[in-house]
């Protein structure tokens, strides 16, 4: 009964950052055009404290309602632009798409998988690779780079929703956290799957 309890304060957590995560997108364009790198700079600042400041947790009541704002904020650029380009019709496809992929994973991880919480330390590695090579590309800017980065970005995060869920299975984890965390999964699996999409089209 306290597991069943705790996975409904999930789903609820997960539920209430994507509320968060929408006001911050609402506001994303009234947020001058000067003023997004600037938000983008402080939402990686808080990433990387997140990553290699001891005792930070960006799922704290405070850090996790500012980065739900914060990646609403800077995502609006990047629904506008995309719906600008390709319409509506196919960024909503594109999000049931990220969706599907996302429910179809989570059920790998959680139903068909015994015990993958040891993944955690390879993903993280996983995952200051692709930041770091991220940050470089920024500045040399690479169009197959980005390609790569992208869909590797994909496969990461597609990998932390199975670890997640799995996490979910085997009762590690917090409600508050996993909410976050598969809020998180979801969102970058959209947005790479966005951004895929562009680049292939752009390419043809």
């Amino acid at each position: 009964m306290a597991a069943r309890h705790d996975y409904r304060k999930v789903w609820l957590y997960f539920l209430y950052y994507w509320v968060i995560f929408g006001i911050g997108t609402y506001f994303g364009q009234y947020l001058p055009e000067a003023w997004r790198p600037t938000a983008s700079a402080v939402l990686f600042g808080l990433m990387m404290i997140s990553l290699f400041v001891r005792g930070f947790n960006r799922t704290g009541l405070i850090i996790s309602h500012l980065y739900a704002i914060l990646i609403g904020l800077v995502s609006f650029g990047l629904f506008e632009s995309f719906i600008a380009d390709f319409g509506s019709d196919t960024f909503y496809r594109i999000v049931l798409l990220g969706i599907l992929v996302f429910i179809f994973f989570g059920c790998i991880g959680y139903f068909l998988l015994k015990d993958i919480t040891h993944w955690g330390k390879y993903l993280f590695i996983a995952l200051l690779i692709v930041i770091f090579a991220s940050l470089l590309n920024f500045f040399i800017n690479l169009p197959y780079l980005t390609l790569a980065l992208t869909i590797i970005g994909l496969v990461l995060y597609i990998l932390y929703t199975m670890y997640d869920f799995n996490r979910m299975k085997n009762k590690r984890f917090g409600p508050r956290e996993m909410g976050f965390n598969l809020f998180i999964n979801l969102l970058i699996i959209i947005k790479r799957l966005l951004q895929l999409y562009r680049y292939v089209n752009n390419r043809r």
